[in-house]
């Protein structure tokens, strides 16, 4: 062993050593107050951890798991500085969370690598497995390949990000593919929808079942500002600014998806959904341009669009649209206002589907709705 191995393997070893160390002593950097958190139990509970030896109240906070827990639930502290609760059983799913800090604004959990990165307030999330595979779960099948895309937004001008899933054999084939526009809802970011939704995964699992046609799936950034604090006034909650939005969609990012990769471009082989805002969007976009999209779906949606619903003739609808989606969970509290809608378009005799089905406003009824539209399409 020659002098420069040497020294850069007794080097490896002395950082080995420091790492062992698990960090300095300062609590914020010390790995060694890492708990194990979420610890998932084979009866389907769950405990959560929370090394916090100054904190006066941890609460688990927001998604799936409060809904779970009706309500917020609280953690309580040992003689160490180390905060834990244990809630469930769970049902079979997906979850996600944040823990509420002496009242602050919420915050991921520090001990768990998965995170739903948002516009404010990221969550944590973690998987309940059951005796049957989830929709959204990962199985050994073909997969396909989300790309990530950077523009330059001349309806907007600033820079965006496009996330695009292409399905499993795209890259070997000359085939042009039909697109799913896929929005998300409000505080959500434009990975949303893979990070969290795993429409991905869905799709995949769909598509080796036989269940849908294979399809590209676009995933545009929903805001028209990317931090809250830049947000132009008459926005909306979360800055939905819809005509922004409408045009950047329409403007930019449907021509950047046309020239880039190999879709199909009449209106039969487009369609658009969304959840929350995004279903608002959907909705919006879809109804006033059926030139471009055949179908649309809106999941626990907002519903700016009720109006100009109202005064469309349903044997047009009937005639533009080959699938038209509403779908919300029970205990959402836009289930009245999507209801409505459904009821509308029954008045109306309008073909259309309305999913009602258990739960909130949470990522698991969007991934069921999903993975019952996409189906119907194409």
């Amino acid at each position: 062993m020659n002098r420069f191995n040497r020294v850069f393997w007794l080097g490896a070893l002395a950082a080995a050593a420091a790492l062992g160390q698990r960090g300095p002593a300062n609590s914020w950097e010390n790995q060694a107050n890492l708990p194990r958190s979420p610890e998932v139990h084979p009866d389907r509970t769950v405990t959560f951890r929370l090394f916090a030896p100054d904190a006066h109240e941890v609460l688990l906070v927001v998604g799936a798991l409060m809904e779970a827990t009706k309500g917020p639930k609280a953690l309580t502290k040992d003689e160490k500085g180390l905060w834990s609760v244990t809630v469930g059983p769970l049902e079979p799913g997906y979850y996600n969370y944040g823990f509420g800090i002496d009242g602050g604004i919420r915050s991921p959990d520090p001990s768990n690598p998965n995170v739903e990165v948002r516009r404010w307030g990221h969550t944590s999330y973690f998987d309940v497995p059951g005796d049957k595979p989830l929709v959204q779960e990962i199985r050994p099948a073909p997969h396909g390949t989300v790309h990530i895309n950077m523009y330059d937004s001349k309806s907007l001008g600033t820079t965006r990000n496009v996330y695009v899933y292409t399905p499993p054999g795209y890259e070997q084939s000359n085939i042009r593919y039909p697109v799913l526009y896929l929005l998300h809802g409000s505080g959500l970011i434009e990975e949303a929808w893979i990070s969290a939704g795993r429409a991905n995964v869905i799709v995949d699992n769909l598509l080796a079942a036989g269940k849908v046609k294979p399809m590209v799936l676009v995933m545009p950034y929903g805001h028209v500002a990317r931090a809250m604090a830049d947000e132009p006034r008459g926005a909306g909650r979360g800055g939905a600014a819809p005509d922004g939005f409408e045009k950047d969609l329409l403007g930019d990012v449907m021509p950047l998806i046309d020239r880039t990769y190999r879709v199909l471009t009449d209106r039969d082989h487009r369609a658009i959904a969304g959840l929350s805002m995004g279903g608002g969007q959907a909705m919006s976009v879809g109804l006033r341009h059926p030139d471009l999209f055949s179908s649309i779906a809106t999941f626990s949606g907002s519903v700016p669009y009720r109006g100009e619903l109202d005064k469309m003739d349903g044997a047009v609808l009937n005639e533009k649209y080959k699938v038209l989606w509403v779908g919300c969970g029970t205990d959402d509290p836009a289930f009245n206002s999507n209801k409505a809608i459904a009821d509308m378009l029954e008045a109306k005799k309008v073909h259309h589907v309305f999913r009602s089905s258990p739960g909130g406003h949470i990522w698991p009824v969007w991934q069921l709705n999903l993975s019952e539209f996409a189906p119907l399409l194409f």
